[in-house]
């Protein structure tokens, strides 16, 4: 199992942002976790980077990654790529973009007099380079480059250990309407190609076909969770985000009114 939480509750100062959350997510599974701002998203993915820890004290729990409940942060780091957009302000200053693929292997933005690179890490960013086909990208700084371009750099950094799952947050964020539609389709060949893609979004046009179960979030509370037809409905969604909606379906992708 990938992610395993029972009962995992976690409060940001005095407020609860996460209430008893239970779920379950096997590796190969293509989830999104689709709630409106303020519901909780982002304190779940900190749980995931063990940033935010449970409240013992509301009782029996458990938060297992992989079937582990005690990681390393670097460890963990090398088997969850998490990109969020936190992560990609960060990574956009004067460095090359295969400076900041390459950093992913030392945990750091961009690289330090004393990281070692070896033949087979040059080997694999360019791998990597090739599979986002960002190669014509490698020697460009990245804070020259367009918020897409730059996205697409980061996620590469998240791939460079090979990680069981990608979890992407709020991934379109800021995207034209090309490099939106680009950075879907570069999620839908990871997703084909076999890694985990954990989207968590307030977008439903961000919910790729390849994705077939979601998760719906409010208020730190699960509110639905199964298969996408039966999540995103006008009812499911009015619900959800607290404003009349209709829904449509269109070439595997939805979208709303």
């Amino acid at each position: 199992m990938l992610l395993d939480y029972r009962n995992v509750t976690v409060y940001r100062g005095d407020r609860i942002a996460l209430d008893r959350v239970t779920f379950a997510l096997g590796e190969g599974e293509h989830v999104a976790i689709l709630g409106p701002n303020g519901s909780g998203k982002s304190t779940l993915i900190k749980t995931f980077t063990r940033e935010v820890y449970p409240f013992q004290e509301a009782g029996p729990f458990h938060l297992r990654i992989m079937d582990r409940e005690t990681w390393g942060v670097s460890e963990l780091r090398a088997m969850l790529g998490i990109v969020t957009n936190d992560l990609i302000a960060s990574c956009t200053r004067h460095v090359t973009g295969r400076e900041i693929v390459l950093s992913g292997f030392f945990s750091s933005v961009g690289l330090w007099p004393h990281h070692v690179v070896t033949a087979d890490m040059q080997a694999k960013a360019d791998e990597i380079l090739d599979r986002l086909e960002v190669r014509h990208l490698a020697e460009r700084y990245v804070d020259q480059l367009s918020s897409g371009e730059a996205r697409r750099l980061v996620i590469g950094r998240a791939l460079v250990h090979d990680p069981k799952a990608l979890v992407l947050d709020e991934p379109t964020n800021s995207l034209d309407i090309r490099s939106t539609y680009e950075l879907r389709d570069f999620i839908r060949k990871i997703a084909q190609a076999g890694t985990t893609v954990v989207l968590v979004t307030h977008h439903l046009t961000d919910i790729v076909p390849e994705i077939q179960r979601v998760i719906l979030i409010r208020d730190g509370h699960i509110v639905g969770d199964g298969p996408k037809r039966g999540m995103l409905t006008a009812d499911m969604l009015t619900h959800l985000f607290g404003v009349p909606l209709q829904v449509d379906e269109r070439g595997g992708y939805f979208q709303w009114w």
